[in-house]
Formats: structure tokens, sequence, C-alpha cells
């Protein structure tokens, strides 16, 4: 229900954008176009900023009746959605007459049991068109069916005398409307394109992606009379006063230092800080510190309801089960990048078939990229990668986001394919030397670091039988964490190269070699040997701890 919505006290620092959004439906506005597109990041609050606004019109006594429609939660089998979307405007219209809300929630009584109020508000029009959607429906014209819809409030603002200010929420799920099956009846949207070009019924429309969104329109003239206003996340004072409110309400207490810490992670996103409070609420824990934050935050992003609510937009936007991990895959390499690569090199790169990066990237062409700046969002991708992919355990997901949290800067990627030849694993010690400065690992450290990756490109060449003579080797860099990937075509390793063999058998035969992975276990704290395709990948990494390893 629309009236459902934050207290208004509540409601923080979007003031400008209601006083602009009201004008629309005035006669006499100075707004610089008829419509708008209402753009932002997900959960940045452009649902509750048009439930605001209806709030407010519903209630002030003034004449624009408002009309709100979300097609996420509608159905979108046409004939389905055009009752519901009808239905829904006359109940509305009809609970602003009366200012009766309960009037728009009782969507289980058919419209005729309306027509006595109906007509005793002198509404004939409405009557009418009553009767003109059910002549539609009863012989089935779809069309008819829909345009009698959309076209309800442009009709009930010329006639009615009301100017009907219409807000179209997640109108880019209005994509998926069919006939009886997805993807059979392409081009439903345009037929609101009409209503539009009334200038009593103005439209506010709100989706995610933007470039989703701003493709809807067919008429070149409309797009152009549309305004595009986005809804930035709240500033950090802002950000800080709504979530010190909320803990208030809860009697919790917290440092500035750490909320404001925390506020800088979730970047003014009102979903975020809300759905924090209500998780730090159920720890039980009344006065925080730090590490209590961080510790929510890791279960919020890997399992709260950010998770659930990231989730729900995963799976929506990859339908297809078997594609769900090579769209992880490519997520979390483009996260840790920044940048894309080509479909051959991605497929070297991820260890996937070309064919999977074809269809993975077209779901990510869909997907909204203006999350890639999101630590959060970041953080839930990471979290989801680790469960699906790496198969880690919950406890894992959320020690490795802990270990994250409070890090403002990024993983960096390197990468390196280095000819198989003498002293190949010479020059792979000697970038990994040049990292680890970088990032001011203690000398003793990083000497045994150098060692674990000299054994592994021996193995790598003395085992493989690589038919291309390269080993591919990739470095992932973060304050808390060092992960190094080492490829290489041909053989996969045996398992005997995996077993621990005792140090006693090894000095009664002389063997020099065969040291390897028992060093690299010894050294790194995980190691993980896998094939993929064509490929065997080793995976070194080491936890950095501030009192082991960094100056």
């Amino acid at each position: 229900m629309p009236l459902h919505c934050i207290p208004t006290k509540e409601y923080l620092d979007r003031e400008d954008e209601l006083a602009y959004l009201r004008r629309l439906a005035d006669p006499g506005k100075d707004t610089l176009a008829l419509n708008v597109l209402l753009v932002g990041a997900r959960g940045v609050g452009k649902t509750e900023l048009l439930k605001q606004l209806y709030q407010g019109l519903f209630w002030d006594g003034q004449q624009v009746v408002p009309f709100y429609y979300s097609f996420k939660t509608s159905a979108l089998k046409s004939a389905t959605f055009a009752k519901d979307y009808f239905t829904r405007f006359i109940r509305q219209y009809l609970a602003f007459l009366r200012k009766e809300p309960l009037l728009i929630d009782t969507a289980g009584m058919p419209l005729h049991r309306l027509m006595p109020l109906i007509s005793s508000l002198g509404l004939n029009w409405m009557a009418e068109g009553i009767e003109n959607f059910k002549e539609n429906a009863d012989q089935g014209d779809i069309y008819g069916q829909i345009l009698s819809a959309v076209s309800a409030p442009a009709n009930a603002a010329q006639r009615g005398g009301r100017p009907i200010l219409v807000m179209l929420d997640d109108f880019t799920t209005a994509e998926d409307l069919h006939e009886a099956h997805r993807g059979d009846a392409s081009g439903l949207t345009s037929l609101f394109e009409e209503s539009m070009k009334s200038s009593l019924c103005p439209h506010i429309i709100t989706g995610s992606p933007a470039s989703r969104l701003e493709a809807i329109f067919s008429d070149p003239s409309l797009y152009k009379g549309t305004e595009r206003l986005r809804v930035s996340p709240l500033p950090e004072d802002t950000a800080f006063a709504l979530f010190s409110s909320l803990l208030e309400k809860m009697q919790i207490t917290c440092s500035r230092e750490a909320a404001l810490g925390l506020m800088r992670r979730l970047r003014g996103n009102p979903l975020y800080i809300r759905n924090m409070a209500r998780a730090l609420r159920k720890t039980g824990k009344k006065d925080l510190a730090e590490r209590d934050l961080a510790e929510c935050y890791s279960s919020e992003v890997s399992d709260g309801d950010t998770a659930f609510y990231w989730s729900s937009v995963f799976n929506e936007c990859v339908r297809e089960k078997g594609l769900k991990r090579p769209v992880l895959k490519l997520l979390v390499h483009r996260l840790s990048r920044g940048e894309s690569d080509g479909r051959e090199r991605l497929a070297q790169i991820l260890g996937m078939r070309e064919g999977e990066i074809g269809k993975a990237l077209d779901i990510l062409d869909a997907f909204d990229h203006g999350q890639d700046s999101d630590p959060v969002f970041a953080d839930f991708i990471r979290s989801r990668h680790m469960r699906e992919v790496e198969e880690k355990s919950a406890g894992e997901i959320r020690e490795r986001l802990l270990e994250g949290y409070g890090s403002s800067r990024d993983p960096s990627v390197f990468e390196l394919v280095i000819p198989m030849g003498d002293q190949a694993e010479l020059v792979a010690a000697r970038a990994v030397d040049q990292i680890g400065k970088n990032i001011n690992l203690e000398p003793d450290f990083l000497n045994y670091i150098q060692m674990a990756l000299v054994e592994c490109c021996i193995n790598a060449m003395e085992h493989s039988g690589s038919y291309d003579k390269k080993i591919y080797l990739k470095f992932i860099t973060s304050p808390q964490r060092l992960e190094i990937i080492i490829e290489s075509s041909g053989r996969p390793f045996s398992a005997e190269l995996l077993q621990e063999v005792p140090v006693e058998r090894k000095l009664a035969a002389g063997r020099k070699r065969g040291w390897g992975f028992s060093l690299m276990r010894k050294i790194m704290d995980e190691v993980r040997v896998e094939r993929v395709h064509d490929r065997t990948r080793v995976t070194l990494i080491k936890n950095i701890r501030n009192n082991e390893a960094l100056k």
C-alpha cells in the first residue's frame, strides 16, 4: 500500500526532491518537463520518495490525485496486469476523494461492489470506463484491456477535472509483460506513451538499471520532453543522523567514530542503514564497539536482509541456474580488476568456455553496473562467490568479510605470463618481491612467499608437459590478504605429488625434489589445486596480519 511509509519526521534530506515532484501536476508549474524518470542506485530510496510524495498529496487537501503502481509486485500476464492496474487506479481515486485509505486495501472486492459509491459521488464517467473495460475483457481483447487500463488516469484527469500524478515504480519490470509466457509480446510498454503526453497526467517513473529505463520510449519527442532526476545517497552527516536515531529508539549506544566508519562503507544508502540497525538490534548488545559493527556487517551482507535483497535481484537477473556460477566468476573478476577483457582472455583467466562467457556477459549487460562502486554490493557478490564457487562455510565467509571491513582500498590485481625455461621461477620471484614491497611486507615474510611461489613454478615446469610452455600468474593483493594464482596447461598434477611423504623416506631415497607442496602448505594459509579445462590451477593464499607481516 502506498500509504505504508516511513514517518515524515524520520524521512531526511529529500525536501527539495519532494517539492519539485509535487509541482509536476500544478497547472502553473515551473518544472522543466512533463514527466520525470527517477534514477539512482538500488536501495537509495526511490520507492520511499514516491510513497512520501503520495502520502503528502493524499492528505494535504489539494486537488492533485496521486496514483501509485509497483510493477515489482504485479502479475505480468497481460490480462491479469490490466485488471490489476485498472482496479487499483479506481480504488485509489475513490480513496482520495473520500479520504478512506481502507479502500486502497480492499483488493478482493469486485468493482461492481463499488458502483453505489461511484454513483453517489456523481462519477458517471468512471462508471462508463468500468463498463468499457469489462466489455474488452468479455471479448478477450487483451490490447483493449491494457489500453483501457493504462489510459484510465489520463481519461480521469480530463473528465474528472482533477490532475493526476501517476507514479510507476520498477517500470523496467514491465518489459516482461506477456500474453501467455515471457517474451511472446514485446513492446507492450509503449502503450503507456499516449497517456504520458497528457499535461493533466504527468508520470514519475522509476526502474533499474537507468539505461533500460531510458530505452522504454519509442517516441523521440516524448523522450526529449522527459526529465531525469537523480536520487543521490544521503550525505554523511544525514546518514549518521538517521543511523543514530534508529539506534536511539532501540536504546543502543555506539561511538561516533565507529558509526561514521560504518556509514562510509554503507555510502549513505538508506536501505543498508535501516537493515544494519535491525541487524544490530538482533545481536542483543546495547553498547557497541567497532568490532561489533564489523561482525554484524559481515553477517548482514552474507546472510541478512541486505543479502536477501541482493539475492532477489541477482536471481531475477540470472534466471538460468547453470549460469549463476559463471556470472559470479565474471562479477568477482570485474570487481577486482575494474575493467573488462575480451571473451577469449576472460575464458583463459576464469577457466570458462567462451560460450559461457558470452551468456554471462549478456546477462551483465542488463545488470545494474552502477553498483560496481558499492562496497556492500561487492561484499555480497564476494560472499556468494565464496559460498557457491569456492564452497566456503558460512563462518569462513564471515571471517573473510571481517578481514576486509574498514579497508577503503579495493584489491589490486596484477597478471604476468612467463615462458617456461631456465630461471622462469626467478622471474616469478622477482615479480612477487616487487608486489610485496608495494604493500610493505616484511623482508623475511616475503622470502617465505617467494619460496612457495618458486616451488609451485618448478612443479608446473617439471610435471605439466605444457603444450604452450607458459606459466600464467595472477596476483591479487589487499591490506589483509595476498592471493597468487598459478596456471599451466598440459597434464594434471598426479595425486602422488599432493600426498605428504615422510622426511625419512625422502632422505633415504636421496630425492632433492618433492618438497614443494609440503613447503607451500607450511608457508601459506591455504593451498588449492584444481583442474580448469586443460589447465592446472594452484591458488596460494596468505592472510596478512598486522603483528606478523607489516612494517
